[in-house]
Parts: C-alpha cells; structure tokens; sequence
C-alpha cells in the first residue's frame, strides 16, 4: 500500500494556498481589510505582535476579564487538576495577591492569547476568549466576507482555505508557512480529504439517563458540525473492528465509495474535482505569461527591450510573448505553449459560484 509523506502533503497544502492566492482580486481585497483593521499592509511578522494588537482591541473591563480567564487556565495546567468549588478562595486569593502587580495583566493577556493563537484546527477569530471582546468578536466576519467572495471548488476544502485567509489576512505569508507546518506534522490533520469523528459525552443529549435510553443522541452543536460535511461519505469503525477488516472493507469498496460521493455532487461532478486538482503548477511562470499575454500589442511593443522588430504587420502578440521570455527570463516557449498557458491561467484565478446549469444541484 503506498505510503505518503509530511513532504507530500506539506507541497498539497502550498498548491491549494496558491490556487486561493492568484485569485483575482484576492490580495488587492485582503490589504483592503488589513488597513480597514489597522493591521501591518503584509501582516504581523510575529505571533506576539497579533496577540498585543488583540488585547489592545480590549476595554479595561474586557482585560480585567481575560485576566481573570488567562489566570485560571494557567492555575489549572499548573497543579494538573479543574478549579472545584472548594478550591475558589484558596485560587481568588493568590489571583488578588497577584494582581498587585500592574504588569501582570498585560502579561497574562498575552500568554493566554499566544497559547489560543496556536492552533491549526480551529479559528483563532472564534475563539471563546480571543473573541469575548466587542471589537474582537467582530473579526471572524471580515475573514468570513473574504472567504464567500474568494472561496471556489478547486480550492477543495473549505476549512483549509478559510484557515489559509485567516492566517494571511493577519500573519502574512508567513502565518500561512507556520500553520501549514503545524498540519502537516500533526498525523490526525494532514490527511487532506480525510478526517475522522469519534463522539463524546459533550457531544450528546441525555448524558443523564445512559447510552441505550433512546435519548442519547447528537446536540445540535453535532448535527451541525456533521452536516458540514454534507459532501462526504461517512465510514463507520465499530470497537470490534480490526485495522485489516477497515483497510479490506474500503478496498473492496471503493469504488461504491467514490460513486456515491461524486454522483450526489454534481457541482463537483461538472468541475472535475477530484484528488489530481492538486497538482504541482509553476505559479509564478504561468502569472508572468498571463501578466505579458493580457497586454496588448502596443503595450508589448514599449515592453520589449531587445533589437528584434516586431513592428512590421502581421506580428502577433504571443510572438513578441515569446520574445520576452526568452531574451529576459530563459523561458523557451511556442505560441502556441503562450496561449494556452494564459488561458488556462486566466480559468484557475477566477472565482466560479455557480453550476453551469441550476438543475444540477
């Protein structure tokens, strides 16, 4: 059975990140956002940079109160144990005593938000104490308005691309680079495509009367995470179950598998999604064909700095393309080639929302 590498998956998240970035528009849009928020034109360079402009997004009754989550956490990860009922005066006390000391709030708003901030599955904007404040609370729905205006199916998966626009909408490229790292080195969350749910106590109704009461079932916080995954096919390892029985039953079901997850998503079906969508692209060519062949004749004329002469008639644009490339970046290539690599280029950076027909869906 083939085996994939951190390495394999670290070049399939960087594509899909490529696809979302050469989206038209896209980086024009985010720039847009950051001055709206007072964030860096490229991002912040460090994680502790985020962290203070979020707490200074903070009222003083706001600090006060994350102060007082920031201290309790760190309680509890400190003596290994949940603050109970009879440790509250022995936990106020020494949180007052600390408290004396003006740098202290600061301090422990900033390493509780450092710790939230390091996370690669979920969004840092709706986080439970990142987002208590009112300022804060409103920054999930800016990289929310990017993501329905930029998020196309060749993107593949929904989660990572809005993780891909919160990481670059506040931490640049380089937040981009470190949560893919995180991924990548995390065995449950580099599998793009595949994941797996295994229910809890928190994720059920009628904890109180048992397993097999007939009222165990999933809460709505479930249900709603579960029908996310509308597209999906859903396999389900029962605790008797061994390793070589669920590899066997996939195998020889895969087929079934993939058929059924392709024919109910014609959206899919008619874009041709599927895993080779992530394939290796040199982005950086295809912008600069597309960047040269979009100009016109004239324009290439005044661009081009060699001694050729294409101002005779009959000289078409991709020809003087060709000329550019090879003279000034070594890149030998037909007119034909030019063609085609700009269009297809021009398809891959526009957004499509639409089905071709709306009886597909």
């Amino acid at each position: 059975m083939k085996k994939y590498s951190a390495d394999y998956f670290e070049k399939k998240f960087h594509i899909l990140f490529d696809k979302l970035i050469v989206k038209e528009g896209f980086v024009d849009a985010v720039k847009k956002t950051r001055k709206e928020l007072g964030i860096p034109e490229n991002g912040f360079d460090k994680q502790l940079e985020l962290a203070e402009y979020l707490m200074n997004r903070l009222s003083k009754k706001e600090k006060e109160e994350t102060t007082t989550i920031a201290f309790m956490e760190q309680y509890e990860i400190t003596h290994k144990k949940r603050i109970e009922e009879s440790d509250m005066e022995r936990v106020t006390k020494e949180f007052l005593k600390k408290l004396k000391n003006d740098r202290i709030i600061p301090l422990a708003i900033l390493i509780c938000f450092q710790a939230h901030l390091d996370n690669h599955n979920d969004f840092f904007t709706k986080d439970p104490i990142i987002s208590r404040g009112k300022e804060n609370s409103k920054l999930f729905s800016k990289g929310w308005a990017l993501f329905n205006k930029f998020f196309a199916l060749d993107i593949l998966d929904q989660h990572i691309a809005m993780q891909f626009i919160e990481k670059y909408l506040f931490l640049g490229i380089g937040g981009v680079n470190e949560y893919i790292k995180s991924k990548v080195a995390c065995p449950h969350c580099r599998y793009i495509g595949v994941s797996h749910f295994s229910p809890e106590k928190g994720n059920m109704e009628g904890k109180d009367k048992g397993p097999f009461s007939g009222t165990y079932i999933f809460n709505q916080g479930t249900v709603k995470l579960l029908s996310s995954y509308f597209d999906s096919v859903f396999v389900v390892i029962r605790p008797y179950a061994t390793k070589e029985q669920v590899l066997n039953y996939i195998e020889d079901n895969w087929n079934d598998l993939k058929e059924h997850m392709t024919e109910k998503n014609t959206f899919y079906k008619q874009l041709g999604v599927n895993p080779n969508k992530i394939k290796e692209s040199n982005f950086e060519q295809n912008n600069l064909i597309y960047e040269l062949y979009k100009l016109s004749r004239k324009d290439l004329l005044k661009r081009y700095r060699g001694k050729r002469d294409f101002s005779i008639a009959n000289v078409y644009k991709e020809t003087i393309v060709s000329a550019i490339l090879e003279e000034e970046y070594d890149i030998k290539m037909s007119t034909d080639a030019i063609k085609k690599s700009a269009t297809r280029f021009a398809k891959s950076i526009k957004v499509k929302k639409e089905p071709k027909d709306i009886r597909d869906i």
